[in-house]
C-alpha cells in the first residue's frame, strides 16, 4: 500500500506520458524477479535465516549447530569457494527472542510471506529515493528506476536474489527518514536504525544522517548511537554462551568465507588475511583513516547545505553515499540503498556539460565501463567507484546555484 502510494505520487506528474510505459517498466521489475530466480537457487540468506530457526526449534544453540557444519564441510570437502559452502547465522544474540518467534510459524507459510514483505520493501524503497531527483532529471529517473534493483551500487549482480533482511531495513529506515525530512521528527527514524543496528550493527552508522541534514540533531544522534553500543555490550552479561559463539560465528566467517565486504577496510583486511597477517587492528586503524577525514568532509558540507548554499535534493545523495562509506563493513546489499544517489550524482557531473544528449551519452559510457571492470575485479571495483563518485559529488556540490525550492521540499517534483 506504502509503495503503491508512493508510485503513484510519482506518476501523477507525468500525465502527459504513456502511463503503459511507467506501469510496464515496474512490472517488468517484478517480472525479471520471477524468471530470475527460475534459472537461480534464490534466497540463500534466508537459509541461513531457516537453519537458525531449526536450531532455535530443537532447543540448540544456533551458532553453536552452525560452526560444526562449517567445521565439518570445511574438514572434509575444503573447498572455499564450493557453490554450497555454509554460512553461519551472525546476527547477535537479542535477535534471537525474535527469530524464535517467528521460527513458531510453519515455514512453508513464514517464507512467502517474508518474500512478499521483501519484493515490497524493495519496490517502497525506489520512490522514496527519487524524491532527490530535480525536475529536469526526474523524467529520465522514473522510467530507469526499476532496473537500480538488478544494479546495486551501479554494478550488475544478484544481490537482491539473497533475500538479505537488509533490504527491509533499509526501506524502514528511509522511510522513516522521509518523514524526518518533511516533518522534523526523527523518532521513527532512531527507532528503525536502533533496531536496524540488533541485526546489523554496522547500520548504526546511520544515524548521523539528522545530524548532517537537520538542526539540532546531534545529540539525539549521539544518545541512540550510545543506547546501540550499550544494548550490544550488555550482551554478553546476559546471553555469556551466546554471545562467545556469536563471536565465534563471526570470526569464522571471515576465516572460512572471507566475507570482508566491499569498504576501503574490508578490502584492506582482506589483503591483510590474504597474506597470511593480523587483520583485526590493522583494518581499525586503516578505517579511521579514512573516516575521520571523511566525516569532517560531510560536516563542512552539511553546514554549507544549513546555511542555504544547495538544496536537499542536492545535498542527500551525496550525504547518504558518504554515510554508507562511513560503514565499516559494505555489502552489497547496504550499496544497493544508494544506487539512486551514486546515479544522481553520476547524472549531475555530467549535466554540466549543458547538454542532454551528452550528459546521457556520458552516464552510458561512464556505467558501462564501471560494469566492465566490476564483471572482472568484482568487489573491488566498487572502493574506486564510490570515491570517485563522492568526491564528484562534493565537487557538483559546491558549484551549485542557490536553490530556489525551500531546503526541506521533497514533494514530487513537476518537470517543466
Amino acid at each position: 500500500m506504502i509503495a503503491a502510494h508512493a508510485l503513484e505520487a510519482t506518476e501523477s506528474n507525468f500525465r502527459g506520458r504513456p502511463r503503459a510505459v511507467f506501469l510496464g517498466m515496474w512490472i517488468a521489475l517484478v517480472v525479471a524477479l520471477a524468471i530470475w530466480t527460475h534459472f537461480d537457487a534464490p534466497g540463500w540468506d534466508l537459509k541461513v535465516y531457516a537453519a537458525a530457526m531449526r536450531s532455535l526449534r530443537a532447543g540448540h544453540d544456533p551458532y553453536a549447530d552452525a560452526i560444526a557444519v562449517q567445521r565439518l564441510y570445511h574438514q572434509q570437502v575444503g573447498d572455499p569457494n564450493g557453490a554450497d559452502r555454509p554460512y553461519s547465522y551472525v546476527y547477535s544474540p537479542i535477535t534471537l527472542p525474535f527469530l524464535r518467534l517467528i521460527g513458531g510459524i510453519p515455514f512453508r507459510c513464514s517464507a512467502p510471506a517474508y518474500w512478499v514483505v521483501f519484493i515490497l520493501a524493495i519496490v517502497g524503497q525506489l520512490p522514496i529515493v527519487l524524491r532527490f531527483a530535480e525536475a529536469p532529471e526526474h523524467r529520465y529517473f522514473l522510467y530507469l528506476t526499476p532496473a537500480a534493483a538488478f544494479f546495486p551500487g551501479l554494478l550488475e549482480s544478484d544481490a537482491v536474489l539473497s533475500g538479505n533482511v537488509a533490504y527491509i531495513l533499509y526501506f524502514a529506515v528511509f522511510w522513516s527518514a522521509l518523514a524526518g525530512w518533511r516533518r522534523g521528527r526523527w523518532v521513527w527514524f532512531y527507532a528503525a536504525v536502533l533496531l536496524s543496528s540488533f541485526v546489523k550493527a554496522p547500520m548504526l552508522s546511520l544515524a548521523v544522517i539528522p545530524a548532517f541534514s537537520a538542526r539540532k540533531q546531534w545529540l539525539p544522534a549521539g544518545l541512540a548511537t550510545a543506547a546501540g553500543i550499550a544494548l550490544f555490550a550488555i550482551q554478553p552479561l546476559l546471553w555469556p554462551s551466546l554471545f562467545r559463539n556469536y563471536l565465534k560465528a563471526v570470526d569464522l566467517q571471515f576465516l572460512y568465507n572471507r566475507d570482508f565486504g566491499c569498504s576501503p577496510a574490508g578490502l584492506f583486511g582482506d589483503a591483510l588475511f590474504r597474506m597470511g597477517r593480523p587483520y583485526s587492528l590493522a583494518s581499525f586503524i586503516f578505517y579511521l583513516c579514512y573516516a575521520i577525514p571523511l566525516f569532517a568532509v560531510l560536516l563542512h558540507l552539511s553546514r554549507m547545505y544549513r546555511r542555504g548554499s544547495f538544496s536537499l535534493r542536492q545535498w542527500a545523495p551525496v550525504m547518504l553515499v558518504g554515510v554508507i562509506l562511513l560503514n565499516p563493513r559494505i555489502m552489497e546489499y547496504d550499496l544497493a540503498a544508494i544506487t539512486l544517489p551514486l546515479a544522481f550524482i553520476a547524472w549531475r557531473f555530467f549535466a554540466r556539460s549543458g547538454s542532454t544528449a551528452k550528459t546521457i551519452l556520458y552516464l552510458a559510457i561512464f556505467f558501462a565501463v564501471a560494469n566492465a571492470f566490476g564483471g572482472y575485479f568484482h568487489r573491488p571495483t566498487y572502493v574506486p567507484l564510490l570515491a570517485i563518485l563522492f568526491a564528484a559529488g562534493c565537487w557538483t556540490l559546491t558549484r551549485q546555484p542557490a536553490p530556489e525550492t525551500p531546503a526541506f521540499d521533497l514533494a514530487v517534483p513537476v518537470a517543466p
